[in-house]
């Protein structure tokens, strides 16, 4: 009769515990990527099993096991915040140690690495070689400026036209920057049919090239005359070389020398180069893969996020918040996402808790009954007690 008691105080206690358990599950129905838990029970016996004639003594709180389904997926509109679409979990590195979370909440820290905005933990990607490392854009803020390599022509150079002149022309230098070339074309054909002197010269008037271009006899570029190197200098001193190109020997593709009356509709174009050009924005594809887009609208693709899944999710430790630890590895994959089970990368939005409110609600009943169940029989075996004392004194 003593044992009832103590055994209806462990169930009050194990209902107790399991209501934390799911108290804390409804204060963080809100908080990204957190897991709901359950709490586990186990039977006491005073030895053996009670087939073999060991008696009941109450229960205990087992342990929690932690739900690893996906919870709701909510757009925020920042750029650094990713959610997973199926399964995987975001890599964290905190020194050597690796942790995993599914809470996306994330932004570039000073020295241009991408972290965890809750905890600061560095946030890991995977290199060409599936080597894991922090995700950096230090080095990729500013794109180093491309040296202008071509300048191409098209339209008709009328043979009836005596000069026709191109200005403002913008090509880059070795250093980033802009220098502005004047194309001149004088008719020579009075000399050799077909030709024309070229005279490029830049916004000051220095002459940078002079040079030739013939046309046959059918108006198209002539071979071995259809183009020219030239150099353009830099604040430096140091120069680049620029292809001056008419189009291809024999081919209407390019520019032309006919006759079409005084009029000329040749025109120039600038066929590559940028100058130095900083970071404007970042974005993340569904496969993980930071994309920059620079100032001067070149966008490139720059580390790509890894994922890890565990075959055994039991290896799981929540360490704190929505952080875990995995101590044993064995059931562990790195990949990119996409590949093989893990899941894709929602940009721009967050993964909220697993938490069902409804489910909570049915636990916090039943919890509530086996508390009060619990606490009734330390009320019979006391109102048992009390009537045995009382027969004893006679009553």
């Amino acid at each position: 009769m003593f044992q009832a008691f103590y055994t209806g105080l462990s169930g009050m206690n194990s209902f107790s515990n399991n209501l934390n358990t799911v108290s804390n599950n409804i204060a963080n129905m809100n908080t990204p990527g957190f897991r709901g838990s359950d709490t586990f029970y186990r039977s006491l016996t005073t030895g053996g099993t009670l087939e073999n004639g060991g008696s009941g003594i109450g229960t205990q709180v087992s342990g929690l096991g932690y739900r690893f389904s996906s919870g709701e997926i909510r757009q925020t509109g920042n750029s650094t915040d990713l959610a997973i679409a199926g399964k995987g979990m975001f890599v964290l590195k905190n020194g050597d140690q690796f942790l995993y979370t599914r809470a996306g909440q994330f932004n570039f820290n000073d020295d241009g690495v991408l972290v965890d905005s809750i905890s600061g933990l560095e946030v890991v990607s995977l290199d060409k070689n599936g080597k894991m490392q922090p995700l950096s854009i230090d080095d990729l803020k500013t794109l180093a400026p491309e040296a202008t390599s071509k300048l191409s022509f098209s339209g008709n150079l009328s043979a009836d036209d005596n000069e026709e002149e191109i200005q403002g022309l913008k090509v880059i230098n070795g250093l980033g920057e802009e220098v502005e070339v004047n194309v001149k074309f004088t008719n020579n054909s009075a000399t050799t049919v077909g030709s024309w002197n070229v005279e490029i010269t830049d916004k000051d008037g220095n002459v940078l090239s002079n040079n030739e271009v013939r046309f046959g006899s059918d108006g198209t570029p002539a071979t071995g005359f259809n183009s020219f190197a030239f150099d353009v200098s830099d604040s430096m001193g140091g120069t680049s070389s620029v292809t001056f190109d008419m189009g291809e020997a024999g081919k209407f593709s390019g520019s032309t020398s006919t006759s079409a009356g005084a009029n000329s509709t040749l025109t120039g174009n600038v066929e590559d180069g940028s100058p130095i050009s900083t970071l404007a924005s970042i974005s993340f594809s569904s496969d993980g893969t930071l994309q920059l887009k620079y100032a001067n609208g070149t966008v490139k693709d720059g580390p790509i996020l890894a994922l890890a899944n565990f075959g055994d999710e039991s290896a799981l430790e929540l360490v704190e918040g929505s952080i875990f630890k995995a101590d044993n590895n064995a059931s562990r994959t790195i990949g990119q996402p996409g590949d093989g089970s893990l899941g894709s990368i929602v940009a721009e939005s967050i993964e909220l808790s697993n938490v069902d409110l409804s489910n909570e609600f049915a636990d916090m009943i039943i919890i509530q009954r086996g508390y009060q169940a619990s606490s009734r029989v330390l009320n019979v075996a006391n109102t048992m007690l009390e009537q045995l004392y009382q027969s004893t004194q006679g009553r």
